[in-house]
Protein backbone atom coordinates (compact mmCIF):
# COMPACT_ATOMS: atom_id res chain seq x y z
CA UNK A 1 0.00 0.00 0.00
CA UNK A 2 1.23 3.71 -0.64
CA UNK A 3 2.58 5.87 2.24
CA UNK A 4 0.54 8.51 3.86
CA UNK A 5 -1.19 10.92 1.89
CA UNK A 6 0.79 13.76 4.25
CA UNK A 7 3.87 12.26 3.84
CA UNK A 8 4.34 12.37 0.16
CA UNK A 9 1.41 14.83 0.30
CA UNK A 10 -10.78 6.18 -3.01
CA UNK A 11 -24.03 -11.32 -7.86
CA UNK A 12 -26.28 -10.68 -9.25
CA UNK A 13 -25.62 -7.73 -11.31
CA UNK A 14 -28.49 -6.95 -13.09
CA UNK A 15 -28.89 -4.83 -16.10
CA UNK A 16 -32.83 -4.95 -17.74
CA UNK A 17 -33.96 -7.78 -16.74
CA UNK A 18 -37.29 -8.89 -16.76
CA UNK A 19 -37.76 -10.07 -13.88
CA UNK A 20 -36.23 -8.27 -11.02
CA UNK A 21 -34.42 -9.17 -8.61
CA UNK A 22 -35.49 -6.71 -6.28
CA UNK A 23 -39.45 -7.30 -6.06
CA UNK A 24 -40.20 -4.66 -9.12
CA UNK A 25 -41.86 -6.03 -11.97
CA UNK A 26 -40.13 -4.60 -14.93
CA UNK A 27 -36.55 -3.63 -14.99
CA UNK A 28 -34.88 -0.74 -17.81
CA UNK A 29 -33.13 -1.73 -19.19
CA UNK A 30 -30.67 0.71 -18.72
CA UNK A 31 -30.97 -0.32 -15.12
CA UNK A 32 -28.39 -2.59 -13.29
CA UNK A 33 -28.01 -4.97 -10.31
CA UNK A 34 -24.82 -5.98 -8.67
CA UNK A 35 -25.07 -9.08 -6.33
CA UNK A 36 -21.93 -9.44 -4.21
CA UNK A 37 -20.84 -12.53 -2.12
CA UNK A 38 -18.64 -12.83 0.56
CA UNK A 39 -17.79 -15.93 2.74
CA UNK A 40 -16.72 -16.36 6.62
CA UNK A 41 -14.42 -18.89 5.30
CA UNK A 42 -12.54 -16.88 3.19
CA UNK A 43 -13.75 -12.95 3.03
CA UNK A 44 -10.73 -12.27 0.51
CA UNK A 45 -12.64 -13.62 -2.20
CA UNK A 46 -15.08 -11.24 -3.46
CA UNK A 47 -17.60 -13.33 -5.74
CA UNK A 48 -20.05 -11.89 -8.25
CA UNK A 49 -22.67 -12.70 -10.78
CA UNK A 50 -23.53 -10.32 -12.70
CA UNK A 51 -27.02 -10.05 -15.44
CA UNK A 52 -25.89 -7.35 -18.19
CA UNK A 53 -28.71 -5.97 -20.75
CA UNK A 54 -26.06 -4.74 -22.95
CA UNK A 55 -25.58 -1.88 -24.79
CA UNK A 56 -22.50 -2.94 -26.96
CA UNK A 57 -20.20 -6.15 -27.09
CA UNK A 58 -17.53 -4.80 -24.46
CA UNK A 59 -17.04 -5.34 -20.92
CA UNK A 60 -14.32 -2.88 -18.86
CA UNK A 61 -13.29 -1.80 -15.47
CA UNK A 62 -12.64 1.46 -14.38
CA UNK A 63 -9.70 3.54 -16.09
CA UNK A 64 -8.67 5.40 -12.84
CA UNK A 65 -5.95 3.21 -10.75
CA UNK A 66 -4.09 0.41 -11.17
CA UNK A 67 -1.86 2.03 -14.04
CA UNK A 68 0.97 -0.31 -12.89
CA UNK A 69 -0.42 -3.11 -14.37
CA UNK A 70 -0.56 -3.91 -17.73
CA UNK A 71 -3.94 -5.39 -17.02
CA UNK A 72 -5.26 -3.08 -14.85
CA UNK A 73 -7.59 -3.83 -12.26
CA UNK A 74 -8.30 -7.01 -14.28
CA UNK A 75 -5.32 -8.32 -12.77
CA UNK A 76 -7.26 -9.39 -9.54
CA UNK A 77 -10.43 -10.94 -11.72
CA UNK A 78 -10.24 -14.58 -12.05
CA UNK A 79 -12.74 -17.40 -13.43
CA UNK A 80 -14.62 -14.68 -16.12
CA UNK A 81 -17.33 -16.49 -17.38
CA UNK A 82 -20.37 -15.38 -19.55
CA UNK A 83 -23.68 -16.89 -20.56
CA UNK A 84 -26.76 -15.74 -22.71
CA UNK A 85 -30.13 -16.25 -21.21
CA UNK A 86 -30.54 -19.46 -22.25
CA UNK A 87 -27.55 -20.46 -20.25
CA UNK A 88 -25.09 -20.89 -23.72
CA UNK A 89 -21.67 -19.80 -22.98
CA UNK A 90 -20.49 -16.74 -24.94
CA UNK A 91 -16.90 -16.52 -26.41
CA UNK A 92 -15.13 -13.86 -24.11
CA UNK A 93 -11.70 -12.19 -26.13
CA UNK A 94 -9.52 -10.53 -23.79
CA UNK A 95 -9.00 -7.08 -25.16
CA UNK A 96 -6.06 -6.46 -22.15
CA UNK A 97 -6.09 -3.44 -19.79
CA UNK A 98 -9.40 -4.69 -17.73
CA UNK A 99 -11.49 -4.38 -21.58
CA UNK A 100 -13.11 -8.11 -22.95
CA UNK A 101 -15.20 -8.33 -25.84
CA UNK A 102 -18.08 -11.18 -25.62
CA UNK A 103 -18.99 -12.23 -29.02
CA UNK A 104 -22.34 -11.92 -30.26
CA UNK A 105 -23.27 -10.16 -26.99
CA UNK A 106 -24.20 -6.26 -28.00
CA UNK A 107 -28.07 -5.33 -27.43
CA UNK A 108 -28.61 -8.73 -25.58
CA UNK A 109 -28.82 -10.20 -21.96
CA UNK A 110 -26.04 -11.66 -20.57
CA UNK A 111 -25.00 -13.46 -17.27
CA UNK A 112 -21.53 -13.15 -15.95
CA UNK A 113 -19.33 -14.78 -13.08
CA UNK A 114 -16.63 -13.55 -12.08
CA UNK A 115 -14.40 -13.54 -8.67
CA UNK A 116 -11.96 -10.83 -7.11
CA UNK A 117 -9.14 -11.91 -5.15
CA UNK A 118 -8.03 -9.54 -2.46
CA UNK A 119 -4.28 -9.87 -3.02
CA UNK A 120 -3.77 -5.99 -3.42
CA UNK A 121 -1.82 -5.70 0.10
CA UNK A 122 1.18 -7.70 -1.74
CA UNK A 123 1.88 -4.98 -4.31
CA UNK A 124 3.01 -1.61 -4.23
CA UNK A 125 0.86 1.58 -5.28
CA UNK A 126 1.57 4.76 -5.91
CA UNK A 127 0.66 7.91 -3.67
CA UNK A 128 -2.00 9.73 -4.24
CA UNK A 129 -5.55 8.25 -5.43
CA UNK A 130 -5.18 4.57 -6.23
CA UNK A 131 -8.35 2.77 -4.70
CA UNK A 132 -6.63 -0.44 -3.50
CA UNK A 133 -8.90 -3.55 -1.38
CA UNK A 134 -7.58 -4.09 1.74
CA UNK A 135 -8.14 -6.97 4.35
CA UNK A 136 -9.01 -6.75 8.21
CA UNK A 137 -9.73 -8.85 10.60
CA UNK A 138 -12.88 -7.36 11.14
CA UNK A 139 -13.71 -6.82 7.42
CA UNK A 140 -12.89 -6.22 4.14
CA UNK A 141 -12.44 -3.04 1.67
CA UNK A 142 -13.23 -2.37 -1.90
CA UNK A 143 -13.54 0.41 -4.10
CA UNK A 144 -15.77 0.10 -6.90
CA UNK A 145 -13.11 0.54 -9.55
CA UNK A 146 -11.21 -2.00 -8.00
CA UNK A 147 -14.27 -5.07 -8.15
CA UNK A 148 -16.86 -4.12 -10.62
CA UNK A 149 -16.82 -5.05 -14.45
CA UNK A 150 -19.31 -2.83 -15.90
CA UNK A 151 -21.14 -2.03 -20.11
CA UNK A 152 -22.24 1.40 -21.46
CA UNK A 153 -21.96 4.30 -20.33
CA UNK A 154 -25.86 5.66 -19.86
CA UNK A 155 -26.75 3.08 -17.01
CA UNK A 156 -28.85 5.01 -13.91
CA UNK A 157 -30.51 3.25 -10.73
CA UNK A 158 -27.71 0.88 -10.31
CA UNK A 159 -28.78 -1.49 -7.76
CA UNK A 160 -26.33 -3.45 -5.71
CA UNK A 161 -26.65 -5.86 -3.05
CA UNK A 162 -24.51 -8.30 -0.91
CA UNK A 163 -24.61 -11.78 1.04
CA UNK A 164 -22.03 -11.62 3.68
CA UNK A 165 -21.47 -13.36 6.89
CA UNK A 166 -23.67 -13.67 10.09
CA UNK A 167 -23.10 -10.76 11.98
CA UNK A 168 -21.94 -8.63 9.93
CA UNK A 169 -22.89 -4.97 8.02
CA UNK A 170 -21.99 -3.66 4.81
CA UNK A 171 -21.31 0.67 4.88
CA UNK A 172 -21.34 1.49 1.24
CA UNK A 173 -21.20 5.02 -0.19
CA UNK A 174 -24.28 4.47 -2.41
CA UNK A 175 -28.20 5.48 -1.40
CA UNK A 176 -28.97 2.73 1.20
CA UNK A 177 -32.41 1.21 -0.07
CA UNK A 178 -32.54 -1.69 2.56
CA UNK A 179 -30.30 -3.71 4.79
CA UNK A 180 -27.04 -4.40 2.42
CA UNK A 181 -29.12 -3.50 -0.52
CA UNK A 182 -27.84 0.03 -2.24
CA UNK A 183 -28.49 2.08 -5.21
CA UNK A 184 -26.07 4.18 -7.64
CA UNK A 185 -27.22 6.89 -9.32
CA UNK A 186 -25.21 6.55 -12.44
CA UNK A 187 -22.06 4.43 -13.46
CA UNK A 188 -19.71 7.03 -12.19
CA UNK A 189 -21.64 6.84 -8.74
CA UNK A 190 -20.79 3.32 -9.05
CA UNK A 191 -17.47 2.73 -9.58
CA UNK A 192 -15.88 5.99 -7.84
CA UNK A 193 -17.57 4.58 -4.49
CA UNK A 194 -16.27 2.54 -1.55
CA UNK A 195 -17.37 -0.13 0.98
CA UNK A 196 -16.05 -1.61 4.17
CA UNK A 197 -18.46 -4.94 5.38
CA UNK A 198 -17.47 -6.41 8.58
CA UNK A 199 -17.87 -5.97 12.41
CA UNK A 200 -17.29 -2.23 12.18
CA UNK A 201 -19.22 0.07 13.48
CA UNK A 202 -21.35 3.40 12.00
CA UNK A 203 -22.66 6.77 12.73
CA UNK A 204 -23.71 9.69 10.60
CA UNK A 205 -23.89 13.44 10.72
CA UNK A 206 -26.55 15.39 8.37
CA UNK A 207 -26.52 18.68 7.43
CA UNK A 208 -29.11 20.72 4.83
CA UNK A 209 -29.47 17.10 2.97
CA UNK A 210 -26.21 16.30 2.93
CA UNK A 211 -25.20 13.07 5.02
CA UNK A 212 -21.36 12.35 6.48
CA UNK A 213 -21.74 8.49 6.95
CA UNK A 214 -18.61 7.60 9.12
CA UNK A 215 -17.28 3.20 9.06
CA UNK A 216 -15.25 2.77 11.71
CA UNK A 217 -12.98 -0.53 11.96
CA UNK A 218 -10.91 -1.57 14.94
CA UNK A 219 -11.66 -1.73 18.54
CA UNK A 220 -9.32 1.46 19.26
CA UNK A 221 -10.76 3.25 16.43
CA UNK A 222 -14.34 2.58 17.88
CA UNK A 223 -13.50 3.82 21.11
CA UNK A 224 -13.01 6.97 19.93
CA UNK A 225 -16.10 7.35 17.93
CA UNK A 226 -16.96 10.21 20.20
CA UNK A 227 -14.27 12.35 19.05
CA UNK A 228 -14.50 11.33 15.90
CA UNK A 229 -18.26 12.50 15.93
CA UNK A 230 -17.07 15.64 17.74
CA UNK A 231 -14.32 16.42 14.81
CA UNK A 232 -16.72 15.91 12.13
CA UNK A 233 -19.18 18.17 13.07
CA UNK A 234 -16.35 20.95 14.14
CA UNK A 235 -15.13 20.76 10.95
CA UNK A 236 -18.65 20.43 9.14
CA UNK A 237 -19.92 23.12 10.12
CA UNK A 238 -17.22 25.59 9.66
CA UNK A 239 -16.57 24.43 6.09
CA UNK A 240 -20.49 25.05 5.53
CA UNK A 241 -20.40 28.29 6.95
CA UNK A 242 -16.92 29.05 5.52
CA UNK A 243 -18.59 28.43 2.23
CA UNK A 244 -22.41 29.65 2.63
CA UNK A 245 -23.49 25.82 1.72
CA UNK A 246 -23.24 22.56 0.94
CA UNK A 247 -20.81 20.66 -1.23
CA UNK A 248 -22.64 20.65 -4.96
CA UNK A 249 -20.75 18.81 -7.31
CA UNK A 250 -20.95 19.64 -11.39
CA UNK A 251 -24.41 18.00 -13.19
CA UNK A 252 -24.86 14.44 -13.86
CA UNK A 253 -22.40 13.69 -10.55
CA UNK A 254 -24.63 14.93 -8.06
CA UNK A 255 -24.10 13.44 -4.31
CA UNK A 256 -26.19 14.07 -1.54
CA UNK A 257 -23.62 11.08 0.67
CA UNK A 258 -20.22 11.09 1.29
CA UNK A 259 -18.80 7.89 3.75
CA UNK A 260 -15.35 8.15 5.49
CA UNK A 261 -13.96 4.68 6.62
CA UNK A 262 -11.64 4.48 9.06
CA UNK A 263 -9.72 1.64 10.04
CA UNK A 264 -6.90 1.02 12.49
CA UNK A 265 -3.29 0.13 11.64
CA UNK A 266 0.38 0.84 12.68
CA UNK A 267 0.62 3.01 9.79
CA UNK A 268 -1.27 6.14 8.67
CA UNK A 269 -2.60 6.39 5.12
CA UNK A 270 -5.46 8.23 2.91
CA UNK A 271 -6.89 9.10 0.23
CA UNK A 272 -10.00 10.25 -1.72
CA UNK A 273 -12.24 7.94 -4.21
CA UNK A 274 -15.04 10.68 -5.77
CA UNK A 275 -16.55 12.25 -3.24
CA UNK A 276 -15.88 9.72 -0.14
CA UNK A 277 -12.87 9.23 2.28
CA UNK A 278 -10.72 6.37 3.22
CA UNK A 279 -8.30 6.32 6.23
CA UNK A 280 -6.17 4.55 8.18
CA UNK A 281 -4.62 5.71 11.94
CA UNK A 282 -2.58 4.33 14.44
CA UNK A 283 -4.23 5.17 17.45
CA UNK A 284 -1.12 4.41 19.62
CA UNK A 285 0.41 7.36 17.90
CA UNK A 286 2.15 10.09 19.16
CA UNK A 287 0.49 13.64 19.80
CA UNK A 288 2.04 14.65 16.09
CA UNK A 289 0.39 11.56 14.25
CA UNK A 290 -2.69 12.12 16.00
CA UNK A 291 -2.76 15.98 14.82
CA UNK A 292 -1.43 14.54 11.30
CA UNK A 293 -4.98 11.99 11.51
CA UNK A 294 -6.81 14.72 12.26
CA UNK A 295 -5.32 17.12 9.08
CA UNK A 296 -5.87 14.12 7.17
CA UNK A 297 -10.01 13.83 7.55
CA UNK A 298 -9.94 17.62 7.40
CA UNK A 299 -8.21 18.28 4.67
CA UNK A 300 -9.99 15.37 2.76
CA UNK A 301 -13.06 16.82 3.38
CA UNK A 302 -12.69 20.07 2.44
CA UNK A 303 -11.80 19.04 -0.98
CA UNK A 304 -15.49 18.23 -1.26
CA UNK A 305 -15.68 21.91 -1.96
CA UNK A 306 -12.49 22.88 -3.06
CA UNK A 307 -12.00 20.31 -5.53
CA UNK A 308 -15.25 18.53 -6.31
CA UNK A 309 -17.18 21.54 -6.02
CA UNK A 310 -15.03 24.30 -7.38
CA UNK A 311 -13.13 22.73 -9.79
CA UNK A 312 -9.68 23.38 -11.46
CA UNK A 313 -9.16 23.37 -15.06
CA UNK A 314 -6.12 21.83 -15.07
CA UNK A 315 -3.61 20.01 -12.51
CA UNK A 316 -1.38 23.31 -12.78
CA UNK A 317 -4.23 24.68 -10.14
CA UNK A 318 -3.38 22.03 -7.50
CA UNK A 319 -1.06 25.06 -5.78
CA UNK A 320 -4.66 25.91 -4.97
CA UNK A 321 -6.53 23.03 -5.08
CA UNK A 322 -4.17 21.38 -2.16
CA UNK A 323 -2.35 24.51 -0.98
CA UNK A 324 -5.38 26.64 0.00
CA UNK A 325 -6.94 23.27 1.29
CA UNK A 326 -4.14 22.92 3.67
CA UNK A 327 -4.59 26.53 4.68
CA UNK A 328 -8.42 25.80 5.62
CA UNK A 329 -7.69 22.57 7.04
CA UNK A 330 -5.36 24.48 9.68
CA UNK A 331 -8.24 27.06 10.16
CA UNK A 332 -11.10 24.19 10.68
CA UNK A 333 -8.77 22.68 13.34
CA UNK A 334 -8.18 25.59 15.11
CA UNK A 335 -11.75 27.27 14.92
CA UNK A 336 -12.92 24.01 16.24
CA UNK A 337 -11.16 23.87 19.11
CA UNK A 338 -8.80 20.46 17.87
CA UNK A 339 -5.34 22.75 18.14
CA UNK A 340 -4.32 25.99 19.71
CA UNK A 341 -1.79 28.75 18.68
CA UNK A 342 1.32 26.91 19.46
CA UNK A 343 0.22 23.85 17.52
CA UNK A 344 -0.99 26.07 15.01
CA UNK A 345 2.48 27.47 13.99
CA UNK A 346 4.13 24.40 14.72
CA UNK A 347 2.18 22.61 12.11
CA UNK A 348 3.43 25.67 9.75
CA UNK A 349 7.25 24.61 10.38
CA UNK A 350 7.18 21.09 10.87
CA UNK A 351 4.90 19.71 8.41
CA UNK A 352 4.65 22.87 5.64
CA UNK A 353 7.95 25.07 5.89
CA UNK A 354 10.26 22.12 6.15
CA UNK A 355 9.00 20.24 3.25
CA UNK A 356 8.60 23.41 1.02
CA UNK A 357 12.22 24.54 1.83
CA UNK A 358 13.63 21.33 0.97
CA UNK A 359 11.52 20.39 -2.24
CA UNK A 360 13.71 19.21 -4.71
CA UNK A 361 12.04 21.84 -6.90
CA UNK A 362 12.24 24.63 -4.42
CA UNK A 363 13.55 27.87 -6.27
CA UNK A 364 14.31 25.89 -9.58
CA UNK A 365 10.63 25.36 -10.34
CA UNK A 366 7.15 26.94 -9.89
CA UNK A 367 4.51 25.07 -8.06
CA UNK A 368 2.56 25.05 -11.03
CA UNK A 369 4.80 23.67 -13.25
CA UNK A 370 5.41 20.68 -10.89
CA UNK A 371 1.88 19.70 -10.75
CA UNK A 372 1.56 17.34 -13.82
CA UNK A 373 -1.13 15.15 -11.92
CA UNK A 374 1.32 11.69 -11.75
CA UNK A 375 4.44 13.05 -10.18
CA UNK A 376 3.24 15.79 -8.08
CA UNK A 377 3.84 13.45 -5.06
CA UNK A 378 7.34 14.17 -5.54
CA UNK A 379 7.13 17.70 -5.08
CA UNK A 380 4.79 17.79 -2.30
CA UNK A 381 6.34 20.77 -0.23
CA UNK A 382 5.89 22.96 -3.30
CA UNK A 383 2.69 22.37 -4.10
CA UNK A 384 1.34 21.68 -0.81
CA UNK A 385 3.24 23.73 1.35
CA UNK A 386 3.90 26.41 -1.46
CA UNK A 387 0.31 26.45 -2.12
CA UNK A 388 -0.78 26.79 1.70
CA UNK A 389 1.74 29.74 2.05
CA UNK A 390 0.42 31.83 -1.44
CA UNK A 391 -3.30 30.87 -0.08
CA UNK A 392 -2.03 32.50 3.78
CA UNK A 393 -0.08 35.17 1.78
CA UNK A 394 -3.17 36.58 -0.46
CA UNK A 395 -5.28 35.86 2.50
CA UNK A 396 -3.51 38.61 4.65
CA UNK A 397 -3.45 40.59 1.97
CA UNK A 398 -6.90 41.11 1.31
CA UNK A 399 -7.16 41.77 5.14
CA UNK A 400 -4.63 44.26 5.01
CA UNK A 401 -5.53 46.32 2.02
CA UNK A 402 -9.87 46.29 3.43
CA UNK A 403 -9.05 46.75 7.00
CA UNK A 404 -9.77 43.10 7.72
CA UNK A 405 -13.39 43.88 5.70
CA UNK A 406 -12.83 41.12 3.34
CA UNK A 407 -10.74 38.17 2.91
CA UNK A 408 -9.55 35.20 0.91
CA UNK A 409 -13.07 33.80 2.82
CA UNK A 410 -15.12 36.50 0.55
CA UNK A 411 -13.21 34.72 -2.70
CA UNK A 412 -14.04 31.18 -1.39
CA UNK A 413 -17.87 32.12 -1.22
CA UNK A 414 -17.68 33.62 -4.48
CA UNK A 415 -16.33 30.91 -6.10
CA UNK A 416 -18.72 28.90 -4.42
CA UNK A 417 -21.98 30.63 -5.61
CA UNK A 418 -20.03 30.62 -9.02
CA UNK A 419 -18.96 27.53 -9.72
CA UNK A 420 -21.32 24.83 -7.44
CA UNK A 421 -23.39 22.83 -9.15
CA UNK A 422 -21.84 23.91 -12.55
CA UNK A 423 -19.53 22.89 -15.16
CA UNK A 424 -17.72 25.53 -15.14
CA UNK A 425 -13.88 25.39 -13.52
CA UNK A 426 -11.34 28.25 -12.72
CA UNK A 427 -7.63 28.58 -14.05
CA UNK A 428 -4.86 30.44 -12.07
CA UNK A 429 -5.47 33.71 -14.21
CA UNK A 430 -8.75 33.61 -12.88
CA UNK A 431 -7.94 33.54 -9.29
CA UNK A 432 -4.77 36.15 -9.67
CA UNK A 433 -7.92 38.49 -10.95
CA UNK A 434 -9.98 37.26 -7.97
CA UNK A 435 -7.73 38.43 -5.53
CA UNK A 436 -6.86 41.82 -7.44
CA UNK A 437 -10.51 42.58 -7.16
CA UNK A 438 -11.05 41.37 -3.39
CA UNK A 439 -7.64 42.96 -2.05
CA UNK A 440 -8.63 46.59 -4.53
CA UNK A 441 -4.59 45.64 -5.52
CA UNK A 442 -2.75 44.70 -8.95
CA UNK A 443 -1.47 40.86 -7.96
CA UNK A 444 0.25 40.74 -11.26
CA UNK A 445 3.76 40.78 -9.57
CA UNK A 446 2.91 38.42 -6.57
CA UNK A 447 1.91 35.46 -9.23
CA UNK A 448 4.40 36.74 -11.63
CA UNK A 449 7.12 36.21 -8.61
CA UNK A 450 5.25 33.39 -6.33
CA UNK A 451 3.18 31.16 -8.51
CA UNK A 452 3.94 31.27 -12.28
CA UNK A 453 7.66 32.29 -11.24
CA UNK A 454 10.35 30.12 -8.53
CA UNK A 455 10.97 32.98 -5.60
CA UNK A 456 10.08 31.64 -2.46
CA UNK A 457 7.24 32.87 -1.26
CA UNK A 458 7.65 36.17 1.50
CA UNK A 459 6.34 34.09 4.21
CA UNK A 460 7.99 36.47 7.13
CA UNK A 461 6.97 39.59 5.67
CA UNK A 462 3.48 38.34 5.32
CA UNK A 463 3.22 37.50 8.94
CA UNK A 464 4.65 40.05 10.32
CA UNK A 465 1.03 42.08 8.73
CA UNK A 466 -0.19 40.03 10.68
CA UNK A 467 0.97 40.90 14.21
CA UNK A 468 3.98 38.26 14.68
CA UNK A 469 7.52 38.20 14.71
CA UNK A 470 8.48 35.38 11.96
CA UNK A 471 11.66 34.65 10.93
CA UNK A 472 13.95 31.62 9.17
CA UNK A 473 16.82 30.30 11.30
CA UNK A 474 18.70 27.76 10.86
CA UNK A 475 16.31 26.43 7.92
CA UNK A 476 13.58 26.78 10.84
CA UNK A 477 10.32 29.02 10.21
CA UNK A 478 10.07 30.77 13.95
CA UNK A 479 6.58 32.12 14.78
CA UNK A 480 5.18 33.88 17.96
CA UNK A 481 3.14 36.45 18.75
CA UNK A 482 4.08 40.60 18.83
CA UNK A 483 3.08 42.16 22.22
CA UNK A 484 2.87 45.59 20.55
CA UNK A 485 0.98 44.62 17.54
CA UNK A 486 -1.94 46.86 16.05
CA UNK A 487 -5.74 46.42 16.53
CA UNK A 488 -5.75 45.48 12.70
CA UNK A 489 -2.54 43.14 13.14
CA UNK A 490 -4.30 41.58 16.12
CA UNK A 491 -7.66 41.89 14.04
CA UNK A 492 -5.73 39.58 10.98
CA UNK A 493 -4.30 37.39 12.88
CA UNK A 494 -7.46 36.40 14.53
CA UNK A 495 -8.44 35.87 10.90
CA UNK A 496 -5.21 34.20 9.81
CA UNK A 497 -5.74 31.50 12.97
CA UNK A 498 -9.73 30.48 12.45
CA UNK A 499 -12.02 33.92 12.36
CA UNK A 500 -14.21 34.23 9.29
CA UNK A 501 -14.34 38.48 8.76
Amino acid sequence: MKKAILYIPCLLLIFGTVQAVFGTAVAKSSAATYRVNISKDNPRLLKVTAEIAMNDDELYMSRNGAQQFPNRWAKFVRNLRVEDKRLRRLKVIDLGAARWKVEGAAKKVITIRYEVVLDHEKHKWSGGIDGAAFAKDWGVFYTGRSFLIMNGQDREDIKISFDIPAGWKVSGSWSQTKPNGFVADNLNDLSESMFFAGTHEEFSINRGGFELLFALGGKEIVAQKSKFRSLAQGVMDYYIDLMGGIPKSPPGNVFEKSIVIINSDSKMDGEVIGSHINMIFNPAGDEQSKIISKFIFAHEFFHLWNGKTIVAEKTTEDWFKEGVTSYYTLKALHHAGEINDETYFGVLNNLFYQRYSNDKGYGKQSMRDVADGFSKGEHWGLIYGGGLFVGLCQDISIRENTSNKKSLDDLMRSYYRSYSGTSKSYSTADMQASMTKFSGKDQSGFYKDYVYGVLPVPITNCLSKAGLDASIEKGQLKVSARDNASALEKAILGGLLSGNN
